[in-house]
């Protein structure tokens, strides 16, 4: 019996890495088709076309991804597909944009997450629903109506035993504008369905996610990087007691008569003196003990990205005047929670800020396209 066991044990270790290479071509072949249908879904010359080779490449990669293991496959579709996996393997995102011939955005893509009760990664689609969200930094949002973006950045962060996962996106919109967007994801109760939006801005309880809109030209830096912070920070100076081990005695061995004989001579015009000379110890005490203020530039990992602002006032609200204002602002996170400061100095020499954030070039709308007669 015992070599009967032993013979089964070696058969299924002997059986694993022909699984495993199995399941490396089913994911290569995948990995194959998707590309091909990519790039169509990208370059086809007609809406039809484009929407077309996108819808085959959507049901596709639901297949690929239901696939056992297919958690572990690196995808790689190229700079028009993103793919973010977080550092503790809850989950992984996909996504992509559409271009119409209006020049006009749409966002697609799935979650792979893993479900916590049934230890098997599921796979959620994401509707682009960002036409219809009027109130889009207030709202907590569903795969089902999601604020499209091609997410470029998934930070990890901790507090408490909680993890917390912001995602870093990116919208081409239209002709006239596109966005940037700092995007709070969590999975309610250990489930895999992914909830976008949530209350982790500090002094902020309405705000669920940060959404820059502005001039399609414009170039707007949003990245998670070690930047410096510009800080003051108040510092009080210890008070002295006003004990010293050399008054003690001398007051102790001090006589009142021995003051009074010191005093005599000299009339009261000893006292001026005497009261000019407290007042000035005690002018000297009181700004001792007065706060004073220390500047410092402090270099850590920060959210940091450029203000917008409309270019001519009164045009509060009209994105397509949005510009960067010259403001460099800093979210940092402290104890659970994305704080802003206005003091960012994005000055790393070793990093190329305002860098290209943008998966794909906009192309020139098809109507804009001059005809010939």
């Amino acid at each position: 019996m015992k070599h009967v066991v032993l013979l089964c044990c070696l058969m299924w270790v002997a059986a694993l890495p022909a699984l495993r290479a199995q399941d490396k071509e089913m994911m290569a072949h995948y990995q194959s088709e998707l590309s091909e249908l990519f790039t169509q879904a990208f370059t086809a010359p007609t809406d039809n076309e484009r929407y077309h080779a996108n819808e085959s490449a959507m049901q596709l990669l639901a297949e690929a991804l239901t696939a056992d293991n297919s958690f572990r496959w690196q995808w790689d579709f190229g700079n028009g597909v993103s793919v973010l996996t977080a550092s503790d393997k809850k989950f992984r995102i996909f996504t992509w944009p559409i271009v119409n011939d209006a020049g006009e955005y749409e966002c697609f893509g799935f979650v792979q997450a893993l479900n916590e009760r049934t230890k098997q990664y599921d796979v959620t689609q994401l509707n682009d629903r960002s036409l219809d969200i009027i109130n889009r930094q207030e709202e907590v949002l569903g795969p089902d109506r999601w604020y499209g973006a091609v997410y470029q950045d998934l930070i990890v962060t901790t507090h408490q035993g909680r993890t917390f996962y912001t995602l870093l996106g990116w919208n081409g919109v239209d002709k006239l504008t596109q966005r940037k967007i700092i995007e709070p994801i969590c999975f309610k109760s250990g489930g895999s369905t992914p909830q976008f939006g949530q209350n982790i801005f500090r002094k902020e309880p309405n705000l669920r996610r940060i959404v820059l809109e502005y001039k399609h030209d414009a170039m707007v830096n949003l990245s998670y990087e070690e930047q410096y912070l510009h800080l003051t920070e108040r510092v009080r100076p210890r008070r002295s007691s006003g004990f010293s081990l050399g008054s003690f005695f001398s007051n102790l061995f001090s006589s009142p008569s021995r003051s009074r004989r010191r005093g005599r001579g000299r009339g009261r015009a000893s006292r001026p003196v005497a009261t000019a000379a407290r007042t000035s110890a005690a002018v000297k005490s009181n700004n001792k003990n007065r706060p004073t203020y220390k500047t410092t530039d402090k270099k850590q990992l920060m959210i940091i990205f450029d203000q917008v602002a409309p270019q001519v006032p009164g045009m509060e609200g009209l994105y397509q005047y949005y510009v960067p204002s010259g403001v460099e602002m800093a979210y940092l996170f402290n104890d659970g929670k994305w704080e802003l400061y206005d003091t960012a100095q994005g000055r790393d020499p070793n990093k190329k800020l305002n860098k290209e954030f943008e998966p794909m070039e906009k192309p020139a709308p098809a109507y804009q396209v001059e005809q010939t007669h």
